[in-house]
């Protein structure tokens, strides 16, 4: 399947899980190009935009190379632990139904945290770039995801709590 960004630079969608693209690229090294689409950008960040009169160029949620290959070597230390591959269909269903969805005002993007349940009162946090651009495309860009304590996305002058379920 082909999903075509703003300026019509076909994005190469592959065809399996995050998993399954994450095993391929620890396999193969250097990947083919392609990117994995996770779901939709929730609707009440759709409406944020909106209100700031920024428009997506797709509503997609994308995962690149990049954001999956600097995992393979990459301690989170001070700001979490990572997420082992085996559990990246959390990512999925953290796309897909989201606990919570902040705006992040300290980050130098505009970005957007979802949060989900993970084990023993901590959260799975992805940090999502919508309109990024990269080699001719643009998408919304999962940049990084990791596991936090509940306690780090309560501080009011870094998140903006946006959305609840």
């Amino acid at each position: 399947m082909k999903v075509f960004s703003e300026k019509k630079k076909e994005l190469i969608l592959f065809g399996g899980t995050l998993k399954d693209y994450a095993e391929m690229l620890l396999k193969d090294g250097r990947g083919d190009g392609s990117v994995v689409c996770l779901g939709e950008v929730h609707e009440t960040v759709i409406k944020e935009l909106s209100r700031r009169d920024i428009h997506l160029a797709d509503t997609r949620i994308i995962v690149d190379q990049h954001s999956v290959t600097k995992y393979f070597a990459h301690p989170k230390n001070q700001k979490g632990a990572v997420l082992p591959m085996f559990e990246y269909g959390l990512i999925e269903e953290a796309v897909k139904m989201p606990l919570k969805i902040y705006e992040d005002a300290s980050h130098g993007d505009l970005v957007y945290v979802y949060s989900y349940p993970y084990q023993n009162g901590k959260l799975l946090k992805l940090v999502i770039q919508p309109n990024y651009h990269k080699s001719g495309r643009t998408y919304n860009n999962i940049k990084s995801w990791g596991i936090v304590q509940a306690a780090n996305l309560n501080n009011p002058t870094q998140y903006r709590l946006i959305w609840e379920q």
